[in-house]
């Protein structure tokens, strides 16, 4: 059996609720002969958070308006023939593909064939009633979304970008202390795995910012708690980390490749040395994400790695190879640097990420 977790399992109990709801309403309510509309609309707009919701029922009903208004239109000018039910059929084909109606345009063919195969397209008391009772069900899931614990994603957006700088922090601390001791190929592949990682797990984080952001819109809740989540900055923040999972990734990826050949001389202790040296700088550099002075906080640490990206160069520059094909490994390694440190001042000003507490 499946496992829910708490969201998932309010938005199930909520979804039950507002179809057994509509369709008392529509049955015993409106004494509608056939109540399944209202039902259905309930069920299909019970989503993750109110706007969802709105936006849903506002889709559905107006695809279940074209498609029989269309049935409509071509049964009472035309009337049910095979050749019009084919007009009806591509006429609703093209209006279900409108990028406005979203998953809801598959119902302007669903409602356009039954409508026709029902009633011919030319009953307008079933036309009526049958998108009288889609608006019904729609209001109602709609406000079983609201009145019942209306969705508020806040916490959970929080926890996962907290989550997510922990980890990025945690692996340049993890290269930096692996450079000044002993490392090899399985260090560079842990590395290398554990960077690449990151990078694919930050679109789901990006995509639960928005979702928390989104579900702050028209909700009863939002305005009780009077809650100010600095999600831009979150965004900032984890953009700014993606990047550096990226040039962490091409950083190990200049060792590994130095590890394929193993005839070639790998980097002095000294230069990876400094190169960690610049790696926990940037890592400390996050816990002045979003303080007082950000900006300036950060810029001081980062004009202090360039200096030491600066000594690194020069230390280069005077310090003959023992294999001079080493040279473009070495660049590599400090041109990573160098981006890592360029991409971190860019969101240095806006970035966030959220208090324990």
């Amino acid at each position: 059996m499946p496992t829910l977790s708490r969201d998932d399992l309010l938005m199930v109990v909520k979804a039950t609720m507002a179809t057994v709801i509509a369709w008392f309403v529509a049955d015993r309510v409106m004494g509608s002969a056939t109540p399944f509309y209202a039902p259905l609309a309930a069920l299909l707009v019970v989503d993750r958070t109110v706007a969802r919701s709105l936006g849903q029922s506002v889709r559905r009903i107006l695809a279940v308006g074209l498609g029989m208004a269309l049935a409509w239109l071509v049964g009472t000018t035309l009337g049910l023939h095979w050749w019009s039910m084919g007009i009806v059929i591509l006429g609703a084909l093209v209006l279900g593909r409108w990028h406005r109606l979203g998953d809801s345009g598959i119902q302007v063919p669903s409602m356009a064939l039954l409508s026709l195969l029902t009633a011919g397209g030319t009953d307008e008391e079933f036309t009526g009633i049958t998108m009288l009772e889609t608006l019904v069900g729609g209001m109602i899931g709609v406000a079983v979304n609201v009145l019942v614990f209306a969705p508020l994603h806040v916490q959970a957006p929080r926890e996962r970008v907290l989550d997510y700088s922990r980890r990025v922090r945690a692996l340049l601390d993890e290269v930096a202390d692996g450079l000044r001791g002993e490392w090899g190929k399985d260090s560079v592949d842990a590395w290398r795995a554990a960077a690449d990682s990151l990078h694919e797990k930050a679109p789901g984080v990006l995509d639960l910012i928005e979702l928390g952001r989104e579900s702050q819109r028209f909700n009863p809740r939002d305005e009780l708690h009077k809650l100010e989540p600095a999600w831009d900055g979150y965004r900032e923040t984890v953009d700014g980390l993606r990047r550096a999972t990226w040039h962490v990734s091409g950083l190990v990826r200049t060792l590994g490749d130095n590890l394929d050949h193993p005839a070639r001389a790998a980097p002095s202790q000294d230069f990876l040395d400094g190169i960690a040296s610049v790696l926990s700088e940037v890592a400390a550099a996050f816990d002045d994400f979003g303080v007082d002075g950000a900006l300036e906080s950060v810029g001081s640490r980062l004009d202090g790695v360039e200096r030491r990206l600066d000594e690194l160069t020069t230390l280069l520059h005077e310090t003959p190879l023992e294999d001079p094909r080493a040279w473009p490994e070495h660049g590599a390694l400090l041109h990573d640097c160098t981006r890592l440190v360029a991409d971190l001042r860019s969101v240095a000003g806006g970035a966030v990420i959220p208090p324990t507490d």
